[in-house]
């Protein structure tokens, strides 16, 4: 489903870097591609808030955008239920 929301997401537990600046392109049950302003390469794990708990998931891609901004696919670890966000 194409569509764009705020997902902050954190590089790291504890101590991570928490990017604020990114926000969903498109979504399913099984990742999300995201828009964002900071540092994730592939294979890192991060954490994506796409509601109140965060989505653990691995970074499978990355491209720079032509705005300075990196355009990312995710795959989530444990693939979301059925919801209203990825139908």
């Amino acid at each position: 489903m194409t569509f764009s929301v705020r997902a902050p997401l954190s590089t790291g537990s504890g101590s991570g870097e928490i990017i604020e600046g990114s926000s969903t392109i498109d979504i399913s049950e099984l990742g999300v591609r995201l828009r964002l302003r900071g540092h994730i390469v592939p294979e890192q794990i991060v954490n994506v808030f796409l509601a109140i708990r965060p989505e653990r998931c691995r970074v499978v891609w990355g491209s720079q955008g032509a705005t300075n901004e990196l355009i990312a696919g995710l795959e989530f670890i444990r693939p979301l239920p059925d919801s209203p966000l990825t139908r």
